[in-house]
């Protein structure tokens, strides 16, 4: 059984209420999260909501809702009333990946149910492996091709984003390798530090601070260029069996299809002003992500170049097939 979603109310100080957005109707505007609490998913959610609240003039609601890959939320959200009360805190691997790899269990389109409010952050991903592999991947390269057998890479599921990122890897440098799909993702760095696989591609988020600390190699990050959160991290756009090769998760803030323009636009100029200042800017980037500013009608571009792209990489990797 799935647990409860939870639920957290961000209050809305007195002294900065405003009228309250019919198209709401009155209620808190609610953020569904397809991912649980604590993930870098929910991270970014409330960031949203903590500078949405006060810039909106009315209560935030920050819902997790895990379960089948993320789908189950992203699905209620695209039934619900287009009436501004629920939103989708919207990621490639529900809008982008779960379409193509599990067609069976998708019960929405990403492009037809859902128009876009704003991106909210980018994250890139990174190739690390245990701490006993060879420094850099030319090295690791030349080492795999002595090899009798495929490096084992470890992510946190079949047919997710990062396990197309590691086939997008194979097929550009040759490095043979044997995808080691993880339930739980956390398990993957203390097996990975203890040599039970050899490598595996995260996010930055989880795994920075480890490439940082010495405890696993850094081989390559996926950002254009190189992230402030691990500046010294060389990127792949950089090196030359990769050059060029850049990928990153995206997390946005998705409405129902149908939902007001007005209200849309009203919703994208605040998380604009907001994504601007500061305050936010250090809070993205102190979560190894890197702030938006692509508002509805670039986002909405965004996502469907992003459906091109994924459903070519789907076409390419031999080890996916949809379900």
């Amino acid at each position: 059984m799935s647990p409860l979603p939870r639920r957290t109310m961000l209050a809305l100080p007195a002294a900065l209420a405003a009228p309250a957005i019919a198209q709401a109707q009155g209620r808190p505007i609610t953020i569904v999260v397809p991912f649980g609490a604590g993930t870098n998913v929910d991270a970014i959610a409330r960031v949203a909501a903590n500078e949405l609240a006060p810039r909106i003039g009315q209560p935030v609601v920050v819902e997790n809702l895990p379960g089948a890959g993320g789908t189950i939320a992203t699905e209620r959200v695209a039934r619900a009333a287009p009436d501004g009360a629920t939103l989708l805190l919207g990621v490639d691997s529900v809008l982008n990946v779960a379409p193509l790899v599990t067609p069976s269990a998708v019960r929405y389109d990403p492009i037809r149910d859902f128009t876009a409010v704003h991106m909210l952050a980018t994250l890139p991903l990174l190739l690390i492996g245990r701490p006993d592999l060879p420094a850099t991947l030319p090295e690791l390269i030349a080492l795999n091709a002595t090899r009798s057998q495929p490096f084992t890479y470890a992510t946190s599921g079949t047919g997710t984003s990062l396990h197309l990122f590691g086939e997008m890897l194979a097929g550009r440098t040759g490095l043979k390798l044997e995808h080691v799909p993880y339930r739980i993702a956390t398990q993957i760095f203390p097996d990975l530090m203890a040599g039970r696989v050899d490598l595996a591609v995260s996010t930055l988020t989880s795994s920075g601070p480890l490439v940082r600390e010495g405890r696993v190699r850094g081989f390559g990050i996926s950002s254009p260029e190189r992230h402030p959160f691990l500046p010294e991290q060389i990127t792949f756009a950089e090196q030359a069996a990769t050059r060029g090769m850049t990928s990153e998760l995206y997390q946005g803030l998705f409405a129902p299809a149908r939902t007001d323009p007005a209200f849309v636009a009203r919703l994208a100029a605040a998380l604009a002003e907001a994504l601007a200042t500061p305050a936010a800017i250090e809070r993205i980037r102190a979560l190894g992500m890197t702030p938006s500013a692509m508002g509805p009608d670039a986002t909405n571009r965004f996502v469907r170049d992003e459906a091109e792209r994924y459903a070519a990489l789907v076409r390419a990797a031999a080890n996916i097939q949809p379900q």
